[in-house]
């Protein structure tokens, strides 16, 4: 479904990658470079996937580049790494799926490149996995590796329960969610972009925010004390900070994507599609806030996302899914009904732990082109990195930067 969502969006929103900043401890070598990254595209296959739409069959389907197309796609590649470009030039560039590779980067300065995947290729988890995969051919350390996704039969079988719970917990959540949000929650949610009518755009805006690594240890020891993870607890801090902001509305809605991971084995590096769902989250104003929040992210657990996604992807054809989501995309936020009328999107990568990562990168901000306010956290080296994203033509991005800059600081944070 979320491959489904950019297919039918991406020429509406000019909008179809994830983009990773990330800043190398040493100066890059711009020959080492272009040779690495050849090499990278050649060696694995899912890096020359193309997508194959069949409309005569309600459906798309993962081919590959034919050997011309690849070398003329790796040709221009070629060209544009011995480029750089500012980071604002990147983020307004937009090139329809199957006219570039899935993969690829631009150089920004001496140590810094923003390295490029498309959405419905791979999702967050699969886009830290290619950078660090691009790192060991740049490095010369690379190793091709066998692996697969082993199960025993036991696990199978806790996995199969699991995704049984997952459906007979969604009714459960969507009576207690549409009970619970009432029958004013369109009026009484924060909304920044003050119900304005998007537009056929591709005017984006971003915002790096990094947490020392003496401030995040501090940070994580907070939630350990608390019983919290990291998510849980910026959920809480992002919630009350619209709240805080907007004193009329009382309630946020978050939307908080889920690696499907543990519902459905997948390796990376084989498997093409944005493998994620995400979880509404409404949080309200006059209710305990961490109560709200522990008793949200229980039905992570229950793996409501998965069922969730499931059910919207086999009540719809494809062509009709494709067509919901562009309409989905024109609609105000308020016209999205209480279950999309999403103050903010947040996600959290996690620890970054990719020995080759650790030893070669200083910091890596993740983000994509998005409709609604994006949050995208992670950690390396001990340091939280967060970068922040906006489509101007829905939000004035002075007025959210201006929050924000308060918020996702180690002061707010710890206070």
């Amino acid at each position: 479904m979320a491959g489904v969502y950019f297919l039918g969006t991406e020429e509406f929103n000019s909008s179809n990658n994830m983009m990773a900043t990330v800043v190398l401890k040493e100066i890059i070598d711009i020959s080492k470079l272009a040779i690495s990254y050849r090499e990278m595209i050649v060696r694995n296959p899912l890096l020359q996937t193309k997508i194959i739409e069949c409309p005569e069959q309600n459906r798309f389907y993962w081919g590959r580049f034919s050997h011309e197309e690849l070398e003329r796609l790796l040709n221009f590649e070629d060209k544009q790494l011995a480029q750089k470009y500012d980071r604002e030039t990147i983020i307004s560039q937009y090139y329809p799926t199957n006219t570039r590779l899935p993969f690829h980067i631009a150089v920004v300065n001496d140590n810094t490149v923003v390295i490029c995947m498309n959405h419905i290729l791979a999702n967050g988890r699969g886009l830290v996995f290619w950078i660090q995969k691009w790192l060991q051919y740049y490095s010369g350390e690379h190793r091709i590796i066998k692996t697969a996704v082993m199960e025993t039969a036991w696990q199978k079988s806790i996995r199969i329960l699991k995704k049984i719970g997952a459906f007979l917990w969604l009714p459960v959540f969507l009576i207690d969610f549409f009970y619970s949000s009432g029958k004013t929650a369109i009026e009484d949610t924060v909304d920044l972009s003050y119900a304005k009518r998007p537009a056929k755009s591709n005017d984006y805006s971003t915002k790096s925010y990094t947490i020392n690594q003496e401030d995040t240890e501090t940070l994580l020891r907070r939630c350990k004390q608390k019983g919290v993870t990291l998510s849980e607890y910026m959920c809480e801090v992002l919630a009350q900070a619209l709240l805080q902001y907007d004193q009329g509305k009382r309630r946020v809605l978050l939307s908080m994507p889920m690696d499907l991971q543990p519902l459905v084995p997948y390796l990376p590096g084989e498997t093409p599609g944005n493998l994620i769902a995400s979880l509404p989250v409404q949080l309200f104003r006059e209710k305990d806030m961490e109560r709200q929040v522990k008793g949200a992210f229980k039905w992570f657990k229950r793996g409501i996302p998965y069922s969730l996604s499931r059910v919207l992807a086999a009540i719809s054809t494809y062509e009709k899914a494709k067509k919901q989501c562009l309409e989905m995309c024109k609609k105000t936020i308020p016209e999205r009904t209480n279950l999309g009328n999403f103050s903010l999107t947040y996600s959290n990568l996690g620890v970054i732990s990719y020995p080759i990562m650790e030893k070669m990168v200083d910091s890596v901000y993740f983000y994509f082109k998005s409709q609604s306010i994006l949050l995208v956290s992670s950690s390396i080296s001990g340091k939280l990195c967060m970068e922040m994203s906006l489509s101007k033509d829905l939000y004035n991005a002075q007025e959210v930067f201006n929050l924000f800059d308060q918020v996702l600081t180690a002061e707010y944070l710890l206070k």
